[in-house]
């Protein structure tokens, strides 16, 4: 099979980063050349477009809640370009803010338990869940500090 109809069987099951379409024609036993060609071909016709695809991915990740944080490194290990990210950072429109975010996470591990009865002990296993759960979803510590001084 050809490289770029392989390539476009790819596309069409999901988007995807120049960087990853590359390392799966490589996978798949395509010649670098051969690979480089149904490259520039699918940029041409806009099927590969790394800066549609961030933005995307931007989206998607934050209509699951995730933080900047996170979806900007995992971006950068899909081999988007930092100055493609940013500018896909910038042009979004309806960004969440990122606190509100994270304080309904933790709302939501700590639902049904009453804070103000916890032990020090226990409230502080309860600030280091919140913690590592809110750091696993990519929010800066400076927000992960904030919600916890608000929810405990």
């Amino acid at each position: 099979m050809e490289a770029r109809d392989r390539a476009l069987r790819y596309l069409n099951a999901r988007m995807c980063s120049v960087q990853q379409m590359r390392d799966y024609l490589r996978r798949k036993g395509h010649e670098d050349e051969e690979i480089e060609e149904a490259i520039r071909d699918l940029e041409e016709y806009r099927y590969l477009d790394d800066r549609r695809y961030a933005a995307a991915f931007m989206e998607s990740g934050l209509e699951k809640g995730r933080g900047m944080l996170r979806i900007r490194r995992e971006l950068k290990q899909k081999g988007v370009a930092d100055e493609v990210i940013e500018e896909a950072a910038e042009a979004l429109e309806d960004v969440p803010d990122e606190f509100d975010v994270a304080f309904a996470h933790a709302q939501a591990i700590l639902a049904g338990v009453d804070t103000g009865k916890l032990e020090y002990a226990e409230r502080e296993k309860w600030k280091a869940r919140i913690a590592r759960r809110l750091a696993g979803k990519g929010f800066s510590s400076d927000t992960i500090y904030r919600v916890i001084g608000r929810i405990m």
